[in-house]
């Protein structure tokens, strides 16, 4: 994952939110100490031995389903209640609650899957089987912003007395139909919509500001879709998220069983690490001139490095200039794309996001005309932009409410780094509202950022 600009259509979450008061009409059950055999998963279908004109096999559509096959689905689909606290930028002291629905699914091991904005800042959560009047409490047993993916885990294991859980599947090809199920508003029931992958990019998580591998579908997906499974041949191919957000029609995304897995494998030691960081900022050499200028061939192709984050552990290996031709043995493209499918292509910063944290990736690059192999350990993990399950922290002097911002670009070459008074800073300092009194007349509208207090400069918040 790294941090990316927005790419083609801004998106947005799809929590749905409602009022407090109805949140709170059912009550949930008293948990039980009682022991279950873990449930088993739906039958999966076979396919059916055509291939298309690819070489793809053809999965069996994801409607053509028994009663039986249909009720157990949809007993392994799930409404989550969650009430979470909601604080004020401007008036941090101050906070509410809020009450947002969305979906999530029966995995292996007794746990739930969704999405991280639906559980975000949770004070209380309840599931609830379509159909059933029954309300279980639950809690958030690990969560990834970076990837708006959350494990949930069900207090009363007589929840799981009903329904199997869903299996992980694989990517789906571009034009393969499928399901998405889920509890959008306009209804209490389990919602089925059904469309075709559109495309599978590489693209900004509105959760996180951080670009992944992203799955867009034409099929239709509202508020309290978010955390509910697509599926195809009974397996789940994605995770709902977001959809675009200026209005485009049948503009959907999901999360892919790429980095649902990375989560899910992330998690087996029972910590959970997140997705590497590559640290280096990369140029297209799609330009005759600048492939002539670093005498490429026309066989040659690849990347030219920009930029490296000073203090990271890519400026021991790597150097301005460097051309990265392959990417753990895959070819990179002139415009930074690598294959991950038949005749498909994807930005190559989508092989770093397959890596586990503390892994090592294989680099082919060129440098001052001559090949060299580099094998980068990826040994820090890349963060939101935003902050998420953090109270807000804030310092009032004078009428004066100071609050920590994030920094703007903590990414700096070594020779602005090695100049930069302010190397050492880790987060910004603003004042973000001010209380009016007699002592501040004249300020009462300023909002300014402080880069310095009585002369002296400051690393952090608490400094």
């Amino acid at each position: 994952m790294k941090v990316f600009p927005q790419c083609g259509v801004p998106a947005v979450g799809l929590c749905f939110f409602v009022s407090l008061l109805l949140s709170l009409t059912m009550p949930s059950l008293a948990a039980e100490d009682k022991k279950l055999t873990e449930a088993s998963p739906i039958a999966t279908s076979t396919a059916n031995g055509e291939v298309d004109e690819a070489g793809w096999p053809v999965a069996d559509s994801p409607i053509d389903l028994t009663n039986t096959e249909a009720d157990e689905m949809a007993q392994s689909i799930v409404k989550i209640y969650t009430t979470a606290e909601k604080n004020s930028t401007l008036a941090p002291w101050n906070s509410d609650s809020e009450s947002m629905i969305g979906t999530g699914f029966v995995i292996k091991g007794n746990r739930i899957l969704t999405n991280a904005h639906v559980v975000e800042s949770n004070t209380f959560i309840e599931l609830q089987r379509d159909g059933k009047p029954d309300r279980y409490e639950a809690e958030v047993l690990a969560i990834s912003h970076e990837a708006d993916l959350a494990l949930l885990k069900v207090k009363d294991e007589r929840f799981f007395k009903k329904g199997k859980f869903l299996e992980i599947g694989e990517l789906p090809r571009v034009h393969q139909e499928i399901s998405v199920y889920g509890f959008p508003t306009g209804g209490d029931t389990l919602s089925v919509t059904k469309g075709i992958v559109s495309r599978i990019e590489y693209l900004e998580y509105a959760h996180s500001g951080l670009a992944s591998q992203a799955i867009q579908i034409d099929a239709a997906i509202n508020p309290g879709n978010s955390g509910g499974p697509a599926l195809a041949g009974n397996k789940v191919v994605g995770v709902a998220m977001q959809v675009a957000a200026n209005g485009e029609e049948n503009i959907g995304y999901m999360i892919p069983p790429s980095i649902i897995n990375h989560f899910l494998k992330d998690l087996e030691d029972g910590r959970y690490d997140g997705f590497p960081e590559f640290a280096v900022v990369t140029e297209q050499l799609v330009n005759p001139a600048l492939r002539s200028k670093h005498n490429l061939s026309k066989e040659q192709t690849g990347v030219l490095i920009t930029k490296i984050c000073a203090g990271t552990t890519p400026e021991q290996y790597l150097k301005v200039g460097d051309i990265i031709t392959k990417i753990d043995n895959e070819p990179v493209e002139n415009n930074g794309t690598v294959l991950f499918q038949p005749s498909k292509y994807i930005d190559f910063n989508y092989r770093v996001d397959q890596h586990q944290l503390n892994d090592t990736l294989h680099l082919d690059i060129i440098r001052d005309g001559k090949p060299l192999t580099v094998q980068l350990p990826l040994d820090r993990a890349v963060t939101s932009v935003y902050s998420h399950d953090t109270k807000p922290r804030y310092f009032i002097y004078g009428g004066y409410v100071f609050t920590p911002t994030q920094l703007s670009d903590s990414c700096q070459h070594r020779k602005d780094y090695d100049k930069n008074e302010f190397k050492n800073k880790t987060e910004n300092v603003s004042i973000v509202k001010v209380l009016a009194s007699s002592s501040n007349v004249g300020y009462h509208d300023l909002a300014m950022r402080v880069h310095m207090i009585n002369g002296q400069t400051f690393n952090d918040f608490r400094e």
